[in-house]
């Protein structure tokens, strides 16, 4: 891995546009049943709530093919680029009908866009990802996932609690305390071998942060249930981007307000930070 790329590795990386891949697994009803205890969420349907999804099909590569991040390698499908650092930036989901449990589910996968900019910390490689998930022929969710891989950059200074600011009208709030036990559940539900979550000295040492961080996906989870509770009827669209870093045992606010339709909704951090916004859509 390198913290320098050069245009000629980036037209590489774009030649991947247009690949793709199809792939097919089983709604279990473990799936539904791990999701619900490690997000303490009730759950008694023959349905896939919002973003559960995300513990459908799991990597299946050796555990000695896996990079030293913990992360697959990179190529097979996802472009082969050699920037150290990979993270979830954002996804936007769209749930069209929900995913039921004991069927089979199909998921075709493109490399929609790459895109190559330098900022602050040195080179970023956007990878956009279009999915779409279908049952008996008929799509069920359609998903553009969008990947950064990053230089090396500075350490990550560490939080610093600080005052809640009131909340505006019309807003509601709660907190969530991310915990070593759900992440650890949360990357063995998704089948998730990024060291970052639950190595801390390969998180400190290797990448920089004060303390494991909290899985993007995770945190848009929870969002995404915040929303629907908010919103009091299912949701049809779930846009999320992240914005900094969250850290465990470190307690985040999710602030959330309902108008026109729509749902903004935002995890706090301890300093006050925005770790992470997104906006849902309800029938």
């Amino acid at each position: 891995m390198s913290d320098d790329i050069t245009p000629a590795d980036v037209e590489s990386y774009k030649a991947c546009i247009g690949r793709t891949q199809s792939e097919t697994d089983v709604v279990g009803a473990h799936v539904a049943a791990l999701f619900a205890a490690t997000l303490d969420r009730p759950h008694s349907g023959m349905t896939l709530p919002p973003l559960w999804h995300y513990g459908l099909f799991l990597t299946s590569v050796p555990t000695s093919a896996l990079g030293p991040d913990g992360h697959p390698p990179r190529g097979a499908f996802m472009p082969p680029v050699t920037l150290p650092r990979r993270m979830f930036a954002g996804s936007d989901v769209q749930f069209l009908r929900p995913l039921a449990i004991g069927q089979a589910v199909t998921r075709v996968s493109r490399i929609a866009a790459v895109d190559h900019r330098h900022g602050k910390t040195g080179h970023l490689v956007f990878v956009r990802v279009a999915m779409t998930l279908s049952q008996g022929g008929e799509p069920c969710i359609e998903e553009e996932q969008t990947i950064v891989y990053r230089a090396a950059g500075a350490r990550v200074p560490p939080v610093q609690d600080a005052p809640r600011q009131p909340l505006a009208d019309g807003q509601t709030a709660e907190d969530w305390l991310p915990t070593p036990v759900e992440l650890f559940r949360y990357s063995s539900v998704t089948f998730n071998g990024h060291r970052i979550h639950y190595d801390l000295p390969y998180t400190v040492n290797e990448e920089g942060y004060p303390g494991l961080v909290v899985h993007g996906p995770l945190t848009a989870t929870r969002l995404c249930d915040f929303a629907g509770r908010l919103a009091g009827r299912p949701l049809t669209r779930f846009t999320f981007r992240g914005e900094a870093p969250a850290f465990v045992g470190q307690p985040i606010r999710l602030v959330g307000s309902v108008r026109d339709g729509a749902v903004a909704v935002r995890a706090e951090r301890a300093d006050g930070v925005t770790a992470m916004s997104a906006t849902a859509s309800f029938g």
